[in-house]
C-alpha cells in the first residue's frame, strides 16, 4: 500500500488545527522535535516519506496515534444522510474543547429536536473569521443556518 503524501499532510493540517490548544505550525514542529520548514513540506504533500518516527512524533505531539493520522479526512456518509464519524475519541475531543457558546448552540437544537450532524459539528467548531469564533448562541446559529443554506440543506 503506497502513502498518500497529500492526503497525510492534509490530515495532519486538520489535526493540528482541530487541536485542543489549536497548535500553529511552529508549536507542532517544536512539540514533535522537527524543523518547521519540513513539517510545513509534510503538510504540503512534498516529502514522499516522512519516515515512522516523524510519524510517531507528529502523532504523539497532536495527542493522536498514527493510525489518527492516516484516517479520512472527512466523515463517511451513510445513505440515509447520517454521519458515521470515522474517529469518535477525536469527534469527542473537538466537541470537548468547542467554546462554550456553541455547546450552548448544539444543546438548544437537541433539546428542540433538531440535531446537528456530526461533520457540521466539526465545521463549525473550526470556524474563526479574523483568528475569531462566533461569541454567541446566535450568532452560532444565524453562522449554522447560513452555511446550510449555502450548501443546499433545508
Amino acid at each position: 500500500m503506497r502513502l498518500d503524501v497529500g492526503q497525510l499532510g492534509k490530515r495532519i493540517t486538520q489535526l493540528r488545527e482541530l487541536h485542543p490548544e489549536r497548535k500553529s505550525l511552529s508549536a507542532l514542529a517544536e512539540a514533535a522535535g522537527i524543523a518547521k520548514s519540513y513539517l510545513l513540506k509534510i503538510e504540503r504533500g512534498e516529502v514522499e516519506n516522512p519516515g515512522l518516527n516523524t510519524l510517531n512524533s507528529i502523532a504523539r505531539a497532536l495527542g493522536v496515534t498514527i493510525a489518527d493520522l492516516l484516517s479520512p479526512l472527512e466523515p463517511a456518509r451513510k445513505p440515509e444522510g447520517k454521519v458515521a464519524v470515522s474517529n469518535e475519541r477525536e469527534f469527542a475531543r473537538i466537541v470537548a474543547s468547542a467554546p462554550k457558546s456553541l455547546k450552548a448552540f448544539l444543546d438548544e437544537e437537541r433539546a428542540s429536536g433538531r440535531s446537528v450532524a456530526a461533520d457540521d459539528v466539526i465545521s463549525l467548531a473550526t470556524v474563526k473569521f479574523r483568528g475569531k469564533a462566533p461569541g454567541s448562541v446566535d450568532d452560532w446559529r444565524l453562522l449554522y443556518l447560513t452555511l446550510k443554506k449555502v450548501g443546499g440543506g433545508r
